[in-house]
Formats: structure tokens, sequence, C-alpha cells
């Protein structure tokens, strides 16, 4: 019964040695101790038994928690657990199968920290082989290396990363630099060579540090590679690993082997371990095409009793080309905390049944490409004819490649190491033989007494000298033998030196070949991938080009089709965007712009037209536009404005000889109103900042027509682009419409000359590098104009520059401007005066503020979505902007709910809001039905919606209505919900149809349109035993959100409370409590408390939550302020 240990396999032998044991003693070094180090158990597959067999030599004292790993006939041990409190080791020895011997290698205590259950494999680089330490937990190092870290847990251990090679041939220790992502301090994690000849490893999960001295369980992979003493570290992210659920769950304990076919990419093989809650992670995964690039992860199925364990060894023994033994051994079966004399100790359970000390899985390569379980072997099949039968018709049928991987010891050399075994049991013998005879002296001494204690003393040493003279013989001819054996031994070992030199060589040579010849290989793979690609690319632009040749036979204005291309792979373009941080991406999308004439890349999915204007490029050139739409992140825009479209940022693979033509959606209704495009500004940010927020400025430049959603501006260099309008305009007290009028006039003539003199230079492109970006031709900031594309752009010295939109996209912004018009109120004509509003700045001292009507004409959108809940449907309703961006976000958001109706509104007041009305009288009726919406008030105020974005609102405003029906209902449900609030007046009608599911106990029923609005619940009056109203709990924390700020609790502790009860995820506790993100505690707390207060709107229980996770913290300020938040809700 072994746990913390690792059985090597050699040639067909499993070497199995030390471990933590039952009958382990707590010792730092003792007789009893030494005599089981001292023996090395092995496994023979051949006859399925075990065999004792003792070493040479002093063995290691770190005898569980181990590294270990094999190079030919030699296995190697680094450090571990001695066996008693916290004592650990750092010493490297190797043990040679041959000669059952151990020897140190290197003591590094001035290099590496004594530590246990790190990591340790065995690496080819710089034409040698290097073993490679990694991680592990242990005793105060006494050099602490700058590139690591090491972490003091609670428990007094040091936890770290700590990193090392070992050169075997030099037999020097060396400290590496590391690049890249490097792993976090972890213990008991997997480490495997990846890569038959190369430098490459993998390690997965384990114990990881967290909030500076604890340790939690982690899911992360790493691949790391080894050159010139470097370790290049990269993390594989959740979606880089497709797999057939999720991604594998956190586990440590857990057991790793390599796979290495004929056929088949090297294949990491993971079985059993412990998740973050002790509990056994019954699975094992199979990783394929880990050194491809193309890495993923599956399930496999096994029974439990192979699963069910954890601190086990696995070992991969190939049988045949397509076929692989994976022999399971020992651990634990369970773990549990138990109360000992007043403190929690953790207890563990051995495997001790036989059936499941030893277990065997068949795994072979089907015909399908992948491997699958052909048979498990337990104890008593191990025992059986049939295990004998299957050894042997594997072993007749292996052929020359294995005896390439796997050196088997000569006839020879196995008769002297059976000689060398019999020479020590003999010797072994002989002392327990002399321990004997001293007892039975002293024996006999205490027994003896009276006179004839001096006769019997005579005859038993007399007895003694006997038996100790034939001692002496035999230890006489022993080490006479012996010593013509170690004369032999030398001989034999000069002889095997210069073989195992020759054999190195050959090794080289042959490896050399087969990294040349799979390096050809590889790149004639390459080759024939990327012809085939051009060939592809030059049929799809021989038939783009075909298609625009026809199209412009038969119309005067043509476009070219941009090719979109989805970038899950790294490109050089995307690279620039990769410092964007903080944010919220709706979507992504790579377009190729292609040779010298001119182009339209339509994303209006997104609310993005990019245009590009002829001569741009070479005809023989490619260049790669990168494009992120972003919904919201830390942007910060300037005083007096109000984000009126989503951000973009845009990026080129390199430049281009002319300017980009962006043009942007924006929700300002302008149709009637052209006097609004002057308070429309384009509003640029830098990308690469050395701190957030994203610093937004107002750029000149940009052109809005009055009836379109889109303003366009030119661009040069790329950053972020947005579109702001003006809230507020200040008026002198004096001034009069006259002479805002006059104003006007003055500013469309100044406009019209600029115009004219555009007209008169044509389409010349500014050199300047200034971020003032000039209006496009043919028109000026708030200007109108007429608008072409493609053909168009080549006209612009004649017709003055129209947009780049065809008449298929201006009809769909002339419907959109159409369906606008029928809700939309009488508006004031350019010249008549502005909107008063009450707002007042300092910015504007001594000045009346009027509304610029940038707000009170801004669009909005409404849509609803419905999912069934068991017996209920779940309506949701959200609100945001009318942007593109914003939609496709909400609606990704709800992939698998049934789409509803959709609105357009504006909202009546400047800092009004809209109201769902349930209680509105009916035309149809609802017997039957049951509408509950889940807030009691269902308002949305515009501040809340236009939040929509930021840092601290992720989310939209939402309202939830549950929907359901009692038996007898009518069929199916058409219930009206007036809007309250909106500009023109809107009602959303809830459809539904009757399901044969019962619905659940509700307290409102429909009878008919006469009595529905006694009949509507909107949220229970009375609340049940131990249930908060959420509306009620989430005021509350809305109006005490500074005093919970500052009421002194451990933001760490609420964390691991709010996991524990499942209100946040594993993800945002790191996104909270991650030093890294450069957050500071003020934006942590905020960003705890939004999800707080966003969970609480959804679910009244959350509130009672947080009030026992206050009085758990113990403190007179907690208390108090979960007495006073109590307190309030009563009140209210």
């Amino acid at each position: 019964m072994r746990t913390e240990h690792k059985a090597p396999v050699i040639g067909e032998s499993l070497y199995l040695w030390a471990g933590n044991q039952i009958d382990l003693p707590a010792d730092h070094d003792s007789l009893q101790k030494r005599e089981l180090t001292s023996t090395v158990d092995v496994y023979q597959l051949s006859t399925a038994d075990w065999s004792s067999h003792l070493t040479r030599g002093t063995p290691p004292l770190g005898v569980a928690g181990y590294s270990c790993t094999t190079s030919h006939s030699n296995i190697y041990y680094f450090g571990g657990w001695c066996g008693h409190d916290d004592c650990y080791h750092n010493t490297l020895n190797v043990l040679n199968t041959i000669k059952m011997q151990w020897t140190l290698c290197s003591n590094a205590e001035q290099l590496l920290m004594k530590k246990g259950y790190a990591g340790m494999v065995l690496l080819e680089f710089d034409a040698a082989e290097y073993l490679v330490i990694i991680g592990g937990y242990g005793s105060a190092p006494t050099v602490y290396h700058p590139q690591f870290q090491y972490d003091q847990l609670n428990d007094g251990r040091v936890h770290t990363n700590e990193q090392l090679l070992y050169n075997v041939s030099t037999k020097q220790f060396i400290v590496p630099s590391v690049s890249g992502q490097c792993c976090l301090p972890t213990d008991t994690f997997i480490i495997e060579k990846i890569t038959t000849a190369g430098n490459r490893g993998i390690m997965f999960g384990g114990l990881v540090t967290v909030n500076d001295h604890e340790t939690a369980v982690t899911n992360s992979v790493y691949i790391f590679s080894v050159t010139h003493n470097i370790i290049n570290w990269e993390i594989l992210k959740p979606g880089a690993i497709p797999s057939e659920g999720l991604w594998p769950v956190e586990r440590c304990d857990h057991a790793s082997a390599i796979i290495n076919g004929d056929y088949t990419s090297p294949t990491l093989v993971v079985i059993g371990g412990r998740d973050n809650k002790n509990q056994l992670v019954n699975e094992c995964l199979l990783f394929d095409s880990i050194t491809t690039g193309q890495c993923s992860c599956r399930k496999i199925p096994l029974p439990e009793s192979v699963t069910g364990r954890y601190s086990h060894s696995l070992t991969a023994v190939t049988m045949s080309p397509h076929c692989v033994w994976l022999v399971i051994l020992g651990g634990f079966e369970k773990f549990e905390w138990e109360k000992v004399r007043g403190r929690v100790k953790p207890i563990v359970t051995f495997i001790t049944d036989s059936n499941r000390l030893i277990m065997i899985i068949e795994l072979i390569y089907s015909e399908a490409g992948e491997w699958i379980v052909q048979a498990v072997l337990d104890g008593n099949n191990l025992t059986s004819k049939n295990y004998q039968e299957k050894y042997q018709s594997y072993s007749k049928t292996r052929t020359w490649w294995m005896e390439q991987l796997i050196e088997y010891p000569t006839e020879k050399e196995m008769k002297l190491q059976r000689y060398i075994q019999s020479l020590h049991q003999e010797l072994q013998v002989a002392h327990q033989s002399k321990v004997s005879l001293q007892e039975a002296l002293v024996e006999a001494n205490k027994q003896v007494k009276g006179n004839d204690s001096n006769d019997i003393m005579g005859s038993v040493l007399e007895e003694m000298r006997q038996e100790q003279e034939k001692l002496i013989e035999e230890k006489q001819i022993i080490t006479e033998d012996y010593e013509k054996l170690k004369l032999k031994v030398a001989d034999m070992e000069e002889k095997e030196e210069q073989y195992l030199k020759e054999k190195q060589i050959i090794i080289e040579k042959d490896k050399v070949i087969a990294k040349l010849t799979s390096q050809a290989e590889e790149q004639s793979q390459n080759e024939k991938h990327i012809i085939t690609d051009l060939k592809k690319k030059e049929l799809y632009i021989a038939k783009l080009v075909k298609e625009r040749q026809e199209r412009v036979l038969k119309q005067p204005i043509k476009e070219t089709s941009s090719i979109g291309l989805q970038f899950n792979y790294l490109i050089p373009s995307m690279e620039k965007l990769d410092c964007l941080s903080d944010v919220q991406v709706a979507e992504r999308k790579l377009f190729l712009i292609q040779g010298d004439k001119p182009q339209l890349m339509n994303w209006e999915k997104y609310g993005l037209r990019i245009g590009v204007q002829e001569a741009s490029l070479s005809c023989t050139d490619t260049v790669e536009a990168a494009v992120v739409a972003l919904v919201g992140g830390q942007f910060q825009f300037p005083p007096n404005t109000v984000l009126v479209s989503a951000v973009y940022a845009v990026s080129l693979s390199k430049p281009l000889l002319k300017r980009l033509i962006l043009e942007i959606q924006h929700c300002v209704a302008l149709t009637g109103r052209p006097a609004l495009s002057r308070h429309l500004k384009f509003a640029i940010a830098p990308v690469s900042i050395p701190s957030l927020p994203y610093q937004f400025s107002i750029v000149e430049g940009g052109e809005f027509k009055p009836d379109s959603w889109y303003g366009s501006i030119q661009r040069k260099e790329f950053c972020l682009v947005a579109i702001v309008g003006e809230k507020h305009l200040p008026k002198l007290l004096t001034d009069g419409d006259e002479s805002e009028e006059e104003e006007e006039e003055e500013q469309e003539e100044q406009a019209e000359e600029e115009t004219e003199e555009e007209v008169e230079d044509g389409n010349s492109d500014s050199s300047s590098d200034s971020d003032k970006t000039k209006d496009p031709p043919g028109g000026s900031s708030g200007g109108q104009g007429e608008s072409t594309s493609n053909e168009g752009l080549e006209e612009e010295e004649e017709t003055g520059g129209q947009s780049l939109h065809e008449e298929g996209n201006e009809e769909q912004d002339n419907e959109r401007v159409e369906e606008s018009n029928d809700h939309e109120e009488p508006q004031h004509e350019e010249g008549t005066a502005p909107i008063p509003c009450t707002d007042s700045s300092s910015d504007f001292n001594s000045k009346v503020v009027v509304s610029t009507g940038i707000v009170e004409n801004m669009a909005y959108a409404g849509l609803v979505y419905y999912e069934e809940k068991r017996a209920e449907d779940l309506v949701t309703f959200a609100a945001a902007k009318d942007l593109s961006a914003l939609l496709e976000f909400i609606k990704k958001d709800c992939p698998h709910a049934e789409r509803g109706q959709n609105i357009l509104f504006r909202f009546k007041d400047y800092h009004g809001y809209i109201e769902l009305k349930f209680d509105a009288p009916q035309k149809k009726s609802f017997t039957g039905w049951n509408i509950e919406p889940h807030m009691d008030s269902c308002k949305f105020l515009r501040c809340d919606v236009d939040k929509f974005g930021e840092a601290t609102y992720p989310l939209p405003s939402i309202c939830l209505i549950s929907v359901y029906a009692s038996p007898g209902a009518v069929p199916s449900l058409h219930y009206s919900v007036p809007l309250d609030g909106v500009a023109d007046p809107k009602t959303l009608f809830i459809h539904r149809s009757l399901r044969t599911t019962p619905p659940p106990p509700s307290t409102v029923q429909g009878t008919s349109s006469s009595s529905s609005t006694a009949s509507i619940s909107q949220t229970r009056r009375e609340t049940e035993e131990g249930t908060f109203r959420s509306d009620i709990a989430h005021r509350v924390m809305t109006e005490y959100t500074s005093l919970i700020k500052n009421c002194g609790i451990d933001i760490y502790f609420l964390v691991d409370k709010l996991l524990e009860h499942n209100i946040i995820n594993a993800r945002e506790k790191r996104e909270i409590t991650d030093g890294y993100t450069k957050h500071t505690a003020s934006e942590r707390i905020d960003e705890l408390l939004h999800i707080i207060s966003s969970s609480i709107s959804m679910d009244g229980e959350v509130f009672g939550i947080f009030l026992d996770v206050l009085r758990e913290e113990g403190t007179r300020r907690t208390i108090k302020l979960a007495d006073k938040l109590i307190e309030k809700y009563k009140s209210i």
C-alpha cells in the first residue's frame, strides 16, 4: 500500500521505491527506515508478480512526494518529504538499475530550496540531456532567486515556482532565466515531456498560491520549452483546448503519463486527483495533438475503481505500435476532515483492496484515429491464464522499433545482478545470526544463578566461539569472492562506459537524422498547405473580380466585396490591439484590402462601414484591417458630452497611401433637425496607454448627414474612435433668436466656402501627422452632401465627394429614419430656440445652460426575449441605445432565447424614465394566466440605460417577468403592456400559448379583461418567512453603498463567502483579487458591490446572505451595519 510515490518503467519492469506507507517510521534516519528505503520492489509484466531487491549505496531520505524521471537504465530522484514534521530534502540521487546501486549526483543546498511535491522531467537541447526541476513547497530557502516567487503559507512552509536545470553530462546545476507567462508557485501538479526528442513539456493542475498565504486548486495548462538556459512559458486559456464538455475541472494529486504511438503524436493521459472541495475527480482525460498547436481534450470512460483515487502513480508501457498498457498503482481513496483532540485534522484512507492495488488499462489506437479502452485488468485478472496469453501474444508480434525505445539488460548483466543480490542476502543472514547470538548471551546471563553460572557461561561462550569461527570463515570466503567480483565489476564498468559512449554517439546521430527528417517532412507539409491555401485564395479572388466586372457592366457605381475572416489565430494587425484592457468586446472582425481599386468593407451588423480610396495600395499588395467593436469599458469622454455610438478600434498591418473613410453609426435622429448635426463630434483616444481610463478628446472634421444614422470621417493614424454629442449649450441671457440665426447662417456660408476650396483641390491627402482630421471631400462638420462608393471615389474631383454606401444601404438608412419619424413629436426647425435645461455646471457660471437637443433626440431600442423555465415562461425586456453593436451584444447574451417584439422609442423628458404598466385594461381575455414581474416598479431611468457599457455597468437594464398558466386557462395569451414616459405611445405585447406542464402555485390569476387591473400581481407585497423582496433590498443596498464601502470588511473574506454561496464564480473572484489587474482597493470594492447589488435585484435571498456575511465578520462596525440595513428594509 503506497501513496505519494512513482513507478517508472525500464524495459519490461516497473521500479517502486519508498513512498508514503502505513508502516513508515516517523524518524529522520533510523535502522528501520533504512531497511525500508534500501529495498526496491520490481514488478515484472511478463509474470505479473513482485520481487524485492536490496540496493547498494546510501538511499535518499526524501521518501514521499519526491520527483522522479528516467534516463536509459538510470532513475533520478530529487527532494521529497522525510516522513516527519516539516522536514524536506534537496538532494539529487540516481539509481543504476543494472547494479542496483545509489549514487549522490549533487547536493543543491546552496542553489535549491529543500522541498517536495515538485516536478522533474528530462529534456534534450543544446546537444545535451538536462533535468528540469519546477515548483513545489518546503522549507525556507537559503538563496532567493529574484526571477522566482517564494510565498510563505499560513502553516510556515514556503510555496515556490523556482526552476533549475541539471546537466546530466557535466553534473552541474544551472539557474535559468524565464520568459512568457510563467507558472505561479505550484505543487502536486503533473509534468511530462511532450516530444520524443526535444525541449518541450506540459504542466497541468496542482495547488497554487492565492491571497499570498493560502493555496487553491487550479486547472491551468502550461506549455514550456527550454533553449540556451531560458525557460519560455505559455499558458493555454479556456477556448484554446476544444473539449467535449467544459474546460477541465481543477485538480491536484492526480497522475499522468505520455503515450507515444507509432503513427500518432504524443498524447497526455490524466487520471484521478482531488478537486477544490477535496472530493475525488473520477475521470480520465486525454489531451491529443499537444505538439501541433491544435490541442484537444476529451474524456474516456473508465470504472470508478480505476479513477477513484489520488496521490497514486500512472505508468505507460508500449506493447505494440497500436497498443499501450497504463499501469496504475496505489493511492488514497478518501479524504476528510475530522476533529481530533479539539483540532481539525485531515484523515486519509489508503487503498487496501488487493484487486485495486495494481490495475492495467489496455488502450488501442482505433481505425477512427483515436485511443479507446480495450480492457481493464484488476488484481484477479492479472493472475489469470488469460493475462499470460495476452502478454505472450503482444510479445511475439513486437517489431524492431521497440528495441530502439527500450534498453534491455544483457544476460551477462542480469546474471551479475543476481549474484550480487545473493551475496547481499548472505551478508544479511550472517548479520542477523550474530545479533541473535548476542541476544541469547544476554538472556542466558540474566537467567543463570548460583555456583553453576560459571560452568553454564563457559559452555555458552564455547558454543559462541565455535559459531563465531564459522562466521569468520564464511565472511572470509564472502570477502574473497566480493573482491574478485569487484575486479570483474570494475572491468565491466569500464567496458560498459565505452559501450555507452559509442551507443550515445549512435543515438545522437539517429536523433539528428530523425530531427532533420521530421523538419523536412514538416516543411514539405507546410509548403503543401501554403500552396493549397494560395490556390484557393487565387480562385476566390478571381471569382470576386469576375463578379465585380459583371456588376460594372450593369451599373455605373460598383462595390468591391471585401473578404471577411474570423481571426482566432495570431495576425500582425490584431497584435496592435492586444493591449486593450478592461473593455467589453461585442465582436472582432478581420478584413483584407487588396489591390489599388476602391473598396467598401461593410460591417453594418455592428454599426461600421470602412471605405478604401482608389490607389491606397499597389495593385499587388494586400493589407489586413483588424476591427474591434466595443460596447463599453473604462472610457472618459470630454465634459458636456454624451456617447452616442459604440467605440471602435481599427488597426492596419501596414500603412496605406491614402486615408481610410470610417462611417460609424450613431443613435441621434437628425431627420427634420439638420441643426443638431453641428453638435455631433468625433472623439478619439490612444489604444496604448500607461494607465486607465482611456481619455477621449474631440477631433476636428467629420460629416453627419441629416437623413442618415451614420457619421463619416477620414483617418490616417488609428486609435479608439467614437461619436459624442454635446449635451448643453451656453447662451447669453441677452441673445435672441435672430442672433442665433445669423450665427448659423455665417457658419453655413463658411462651410460652403471651405467645401468649394476642397473641391478645387480635389482629393488631396494631407501628410500631416496631427490628430486633427479634415472633413471628407465635399462636406464639412455638420454639413450635408451627396455620397458615393467605389466608382464615386474616382469621380470626387467632379462631384465634390459622396458617401460610401450604395442605394441599398441608403434605403436601409431611410427605412430606419421613417421608422423613427413614425414616433417623433413635432420638433423645432433649425432656427427655433434651443430647449431650456435645468442643469447647471461650474463651466457655465453666469450663463443660462440650455440643451442642444442631442439627448432629447437619442433613439433607444427595447428587446423582448422568451425562455422556458420548467412550468413557467421567463420574459426578459432589455433597453439600450439603438446601436447595432449594443443590440448584437445583448442578443449574444441570450443565444438560446426566443426573440420577441422589438421597439424603438425616445424618452419624453431630459431626466426621464420609462415604466412598464402591467395594470392597463386588456382587450383580450387572459383568464387563468399569471403575469408576475420580478420588480415592484418596472422603471428604467434614462441615466441607468445610458450607463450600460461603463466599467461598473457591464450588463444592460432589464426587467424579468414570469408568465405561467393555471389549469383551465385560455389557450393563448395576448397581453398588452404600455410604456409610460416615452415621447410617443408604445405598447409591448406578451404572446404565449398554453403548455401541458402544470404551473406552480400562483398568487394572482386573470379572469377577464374587465378585472385585469386587480388580477395582475407585479410583486408580492408581503414576504414569506426568511425571504426578502428584491426591489426593496436593492434600494437599501443603493442608499447605503457609502457605509458598506467604509465598514472595514476584509474584501478577501467577503469574496470567499460570496464564492461559497455561488453569488460569484472563480473567474470573477480572480478578477477582483488578482494583484496583476492594477485595480485600486476602491475600484475592487466598487466592482464587488455592483455584482452584489445586481444579484440582489434578481434574487432577494442574496440580501439575507450578505447580512449573514457582515455579522460573521464579527466587528462592531459590520454587525451595526447589518442591523441598520435590516432596519431600513423593514421601514420601507
